[in-house]
């Protein structure tokens, strides 16, 4: 059996990213601040295998304990592969920096950063010695790379995640059994994440009507596409350590 926890699984793209890896030798782990409870059903009805948490990944307490109930589900010594999808985010509150509540700031940056980086530290702690495959996944952003105003928090938390990302593979460089780690760019997607950024003021944030132009002019790409080339991603023999992948060029290529 794989054994994959993912993250943010109630909707969007992290439904998607549970639906197209559920199969009868997956059981996956669904973990959301809201329930999870739909995407579960239709795993199942896949003739696939779910188990649902729903937990604030903010709140270590609760992150401790998925990750113990987690890993005492089953026996991680026979597992043949365990994985890990860092997915949730949030891009609330948008806006400059300075303009809202320094508590929403915060709650952002654990949810983008503290959050996944936190979880990731707990599950290598738990694999670090298995000889099984181990592989984690963080959900990346083009924002990572390119400052947009308004997005100051969500920008920097995401090229956060990126270097955690490449800097944790070359610590796993040196073990005897490595826990590989790749990040995924899925560019624009259809989710409720896009609709949120098209209704907002260009006050808060300046690029809006280039996303709601990406819409029409078919630049937002179809997050159950993107979701099933970041899911063969995942169990791929060819797994790409290290880089920041970028799926909508992978659709390309294909």
């Amino acid at each position: 059996m794989r054994h994959i926890l993912v993250t943010g699984t109630s909707r969007g793209f992290g439904q998607q990213i549970a639906l197209k890896l559920a199969d009868e030798q997956t059981h996956l782990y669904l973990v959301a601040r809201s329930t999870s409870r739909s995407t579960r059903k239709a795993i199942r009805q896949k003739g696939g295998n779910a188990t649902e948490f729903q937990r604030d990944l903010t709140d270590y307490e609760q992150l401790e304990n998925l990750v113990s109930v987690v890993f005492s589900s089953f026996d991680p010594e026979d597992a043949d592969f365990i994985g890990l999808v860092n997915n949730a985010g949030t891009l609330n509150p948008i806006g400059p920096l300075g303009k809202y509540e320094a508590e929403a700031y915060q709650k952002n940056l654990e949810i983008n950063f503290v959050a996944p980086a936190v979880l990731t530290h707990m599950f290598v702690q738990k694999v670090q010695d298995l000889q099984t495959q181990k592989r984690v996944v963080f959900v990346s952003s083009g924002a990572s790379q390119k400052p947009y105003e308004g997005w100051s928090h969500y920008c920097s938390t995401k090229a956060g995640i990126d270097m955690l990302m490449k800097t944790a593979c070359k610590e796993q460089q040196k073990m005897s059994h490595p826990v590989k780690m790749i990040g995924f760019n899925p560019g624009r997607i259809e989710t409720d994440m896009q609709e949120l950024i098209r209704m907002q003021s260009e006050e808060d944030f300046p690029a809006v009507q280039d996303f709601i132009d990406a819409k029409t002019d078919g630049r937002t790409g179809s997050a159950e596409e993107l979701a099933e080339v970041l899911a063969e991603l995942v169990t791929a023999e060819e797994f790409p350590t290290g880089q920041v992948v970028n799926g909508k060029k992978l659709i390309t290529e294909s």
